[in-house]
């Protein structure tokens, strides 16, 4: 028992040590030599306490010893839903550890957080840690659930440990459906917290929740749309409210700020204009509450108070785009 806990250890000092502070597609993410030492950071041959051999007892538990609250191998943070640049032992990136140098120390993280977001406990997750078997909109009506084809939902579910094409080492593959991110900002010059999405970012998350990814213009009025659930707001759109004062990457009112990706003008609205991917914090109440009951009858079922992983307040993300 001593000498497996010796071997966990070092296995883990690999990991934290050795490698040093790890961004997305480098350090144990891909780029592998063919004497590589990164396959024992999270892999052990013989003595694995966790599935496909991991030296924890779960993907997620692997992936937080890095990415956590209390993780030492990542500036990235996800289950606070911050980039913590005091992590980096050589800051502003002196030691090549790309980041650093473009994402100011307690900065949000592009998709949220699992626990807290900035600064307050989250309202809505995608629950990484290996509970959750299904997705809304899965290939089923919007606003049922139908079981992921890949098993319970966990870290690598969507992002590939070895590497990835894809921006931040979005898998090619999720839930049985292709995925196609194009990388706008995994050169060396990495960005934590500003979006600088490439064409297809909406394609992951149509990947699991396909009948929510609605694209056909006027599909808020469009009658066909009923059989799949109801009427739904389109994605994959060109922004067209804001005229020449708007920022062609984000939309503004009020002092909020939703972000676009790039579809050549970089003014495409996408899934993660409106949602962020991990975790929020924002609240939902009154009409917003997803359990509220109203005259015209039940919305649900959705647990009271739950988000639906909105990034602002309320129905915030409305008002930025349509300002009423």
């Amino acid at each position: 028992m001593k000498k497996f806990l010796l071997l966990l250890a070092l296995a883990f000092a690999l990991a934290l040590g050795t490698a040093s502070l790890v961004s997305a597609n480098g350090g144990p993410h891909g780029g592998y030599t063919a004497t590589t030492d990164a396959c024992a950071g999270c892999h052990r041959a013989h003595t694995a306490p966790g599935p496909r051999l991991l030296l924890a007892n779960s993907t997620y538990d692997l992936c937080i010893t890095c990415h956590g609250a209390a993780g030492a191998g990542a500036n990235t943070n996800v289950d606070d839903g911050l980039y913590l640049s005091t992590r980096d032992d050589a800051p502003n990136g002196a030691d090549g550890n790309v980041g650093a140098a473009n994402t100011p120390d307690n900065a949000p993280l592009l998709g949220g957080g699992f626990q807290n977001y900035q600064g307050a406990p989250v309202t809505s997750i995608h629950d990484a840690d290996g509970t959750t078997a299904a997705a809304w909109g899965n290939g089923v009506n919007r606003g049922v659930t139908a079981d992921l084809a890949e098993g319970n939902l966990s870290c690598a579910s969507c992002h590939d440990p070895h590497g990835s094409p894809n921006y931040r080492i979005l898998k090619e593959t999720i839930n049985g459906n292709a995925v196609n991110v194009q990388q706008v900002d995994e050169g060396a010059a990495k960005d934590y917290d500003t979006e600088q999405w490439g064409t297809g970012m909406s394609s992951v998350c149509a990947a699991c929740h396909s009948n929510y990814h609605v694209t056909t213009s006027g599909s808020g009025s469009d009658s066909t749309y009923l059989a799949t659930g109801g009427y739904a707001h389109a994605v994959d759109m060109n922004y067209s409210y804001g005229g020449s004062n708007v920022n062609p990457e984000t939309i503004g009112f009020g002092g909020y700020n939703l972000p676009l990706a790039e579809s050549g003008v970089n003014d495409r609205v996408v899934c993660s204009t409106c949602h962020l991917s991990h975790g929020t914090a924002a609240a939902a109440t009154g009409f917003a509450d997803g359990a509220y009951d109203p005259p015209f009858g039940t919305v649900g079922p959705i647990p009271s108070g739950d988000s639906a992983l909105l990034r602002l307040d309320n129905r915030g993300v409305c008002e930025v785009c349509h300002q009423k």
